[in-house]
């Protein structure tokens, strides 16, 4: 969890106050080598602070080929943002090349935040 908000003081600092909301949030996942921490066709729910490993964003064309669009290494944030902020389902699956740590956060409830803690909604 330092980890994490270390690298979210970087992009923007947050209050004390509003750290300790984020560890209650905050889930510590593990995703094994091929799974996938968002999947093509469904609704994104979670957005991920990948703490180590690899993780690669890819589509698939109509004639079936796959190609990679992004490689995530630890320390980043991983997510659908496009399904998480539209609210459509995604399109760009993200699969775990390794093994990784990852803590996960539901967007809904991490918005929820949002109106009681002013510096979660700038980050």
């Amino acid at each position: 969890m330092k980890n994490l908000l270390q690298y979210i003081n970087q992009i923007s600092v947050i209050s004390q106050t509003s750290a300790i909301v984020l560890s209650q949030l905050f889930e510590l996942k593990t995703l094994k080598k091929g799974e996938f921490f968002a999947r093509e066709g469904e609704y994104s729910q979670q957005i991920g602070f990948l703490q180590s490993g690899i993780v690669r964003a890819f589509f698939i064309n109509k004639k079936g080929k796959e190609y990679n669009k992004q490689f995530f290494v630890g320390p980043s944030l991983i997510g659908a943002y496009s399904s998480l902020l539209t609210e459509t389902t995604n399109e760009i699956p993200q699969q775990a090349l390794t093994n990784c740590a990852v803590w996960s956060i539901n967007y809904h409830q991490l918005k929820k935040e949002y109106s009681n803690y002013h510096d979660l909604e700038r980050l």
